[in-house]
């Protein structure tokens, strides 16, 4: 009864937006990334105008909240943007993943790029790309915070900021398996990811020596423009995207891949609509977030995409 109620609503938020019809013309264009496609997906909130704060700290509407991180939680869905025009508060959208209806709207104590979310499902801790000057940060709050966070009220606080100075900024993040896994974008030359630990406590490890590399990673070169990073199974995911060309999805067997940087040695790559972002893996579930649908890129593209899809990974793999 549950999944027949939530595949009405997600049809029910088609039919009343218009976007079957886009759908239809992206669906020609990427064939292969829309035949892996499910029904099921959920909707952005708030593209057109979203609560937050001014620059001043006063209650104002951003018409140009623009989304970039994405997450699940056992019970949510968890989307972050940043104001295109750096004049308000980055936010957190937190979506019911039962019916992808916005249950609230969490103000952040900053205007971070937030390119990219984490969450730690041993310690319950969500963690936010930032920054600290010509270094990368990464900042983390309790999923305990967002639930009884009430909308309307001031930012919510971090827990903690942790800056790393192995990288200039913390691009895309994800966790897997008891590590913080951080990757840089780079325009004209190739990324790089770190891992990074974290102890019993759901912190990021002291470090034994001056770096917190401590994984048998290690760090990683990779392809340029990378979005987003994930893992599923022995693949190693990597979104990439920049400006209105198509995106593409890189797939790497992480048993016979010698170098993540080289496109040959990858297993699969998908073309996508443009603007992809953040991807994330649950189960055999990959989920693409897009951030064409807002005010700065919605007239740049004809493919606009205005939900997180979710992809059959087994399909993709085929």
């Amino acid at each position: 009864m549950k999944k027949i109620f939530s595949a009405l609503v997600t049809w029910l938020r088609h039919f009343l937006s218009g976007t079957f019809y886009n759908r239809k013309n992206v669906w020609r264009a990427f064939p292969e990334f829309f035949e892996a496609a499910a029904e099921r997906t959920y909707r952005i909130p708030d593209l057109e105008s979203a609560d937050t704060l001014s620059f001043k700290q006063e209650k104002s509407v951003c018409p140009s909240m623009t989304p970039q991180g994405m997450t699940l939680t056992e019970n949510y869905v968890l989307i972050s943007a940043y104001c295109h025009d750096h004049r308000h508060n980055s936010v957190i959208h937190v979506l019911d993943r039962l019916t992808g209806l916005k249950l609230k709207t969490i103000i952040l104590p900053d205007l971070p790029h937030a390119g990219g979310l984490a969450y730690d499902p041993i310690h319950q801790k969500i963690w936010i790309s930032n920054t600290a000057g010509k270094n990368a940060a990464v900042t983390a709050i309790a999923l305990e915070q967002i639930e009884e966070y009430t909308e309307n009220s001031r930012p919510i606080n971090y827990q903690q900021k942790n800056v790393l100075k192995e990288l200039p900024r913390a691009s895309a993040i994800t966790y897997d398996h008891g590590f913080l896994v951080v990757a840089l974008f780079a325009l004209n030359s190739f990324g790089q990811v770190v891992c990074y630990p974290i102890d019993g406590k759901g912190n990021l490890a002291n470090p034994t020596s001056r770096s917190l590399i401590e994984s048998p990673f290690g760090s990683l070169t990779i392809p340029p423009k990378v979005q987003g990073v994930t893992f599923y199974k022995n693949f190693l995911l990597f979104s990439q995207s920049w400006g209105k060309q198509p995106g593409q999805i890189f797939i790497f067997d992480i048993r016979q891949t010698t170098n993540f940087a080289d496109l040959d040695q990858a297993v699969k790559i998908i073309a996508t609509p443009p603007y992809l972002e953040q991807i994330y893996v649950e189960g055999d579930q990959l989920y693409t977030l897009f951030e064409s649908g807002a005010a700065a890129y919605r007239k740049k593209t004809s493919f606009v995409m205005k939900d997180i899809l979710q992809l059959d990974l087994l399909e993709l793999l085929k």
